[in-house]
């Protein structure tokens, strides 16, 4: 069972840092959503260990969404999803070699960022 490490500043007050906190492992969630599908389109075979992961954080989003937040935490959820998936595509089909560069760091960094959530990561 993976365990989420929050570094999050509890001085800016428990519903802050929980707002904080939805909206981070929301955006996690479809950024991996986003890299699982681009993974499975280009047959890459970390699209199971995406899957994963992803299970991961759809578990740890539910466990700590407010019910009254399900509809905008979803929201913020497919726009990251579509952004990520967004730059997947400049990536691997993006004509300009810079942009596509650009592209790929970006998405690598904002992926492993969100793995750098977990403890056993």
């Amino acid at each position: 069972m993976r365990y989420a490490l929050i570094g999050l500043a509890m001085s800016a007050g428990p519903a802050v840092a929980q707002d904080t906190q939805l909206h981070i492992f929301a955006g996690c969630t479809g950024r991996i959503s986003a890299q699982m599908e681009h993974a499975w389109l280009m047959n890459d075979a970390r699209a199971e260990e995406l899957a994963d992961l992803r299970l991961t954080f759809v578990g740890i989003l539910e466990a700590i969404m407010p019910a009254d937040q399900a509809r905008d935490t979803l929201n913020h959820r497919i726009e990251v999803k579509r952004a990520h998936s967004a730059m997947l595509t400049t990536a691997s089909f993006g004509t300009d070699p810079r942009r596509a560069k650009i592209a790929q760091r970006t998405a690598r960094i904002k992926l492993d960022a969100c793995r750098d959530l977990l403890l056993d990561s």
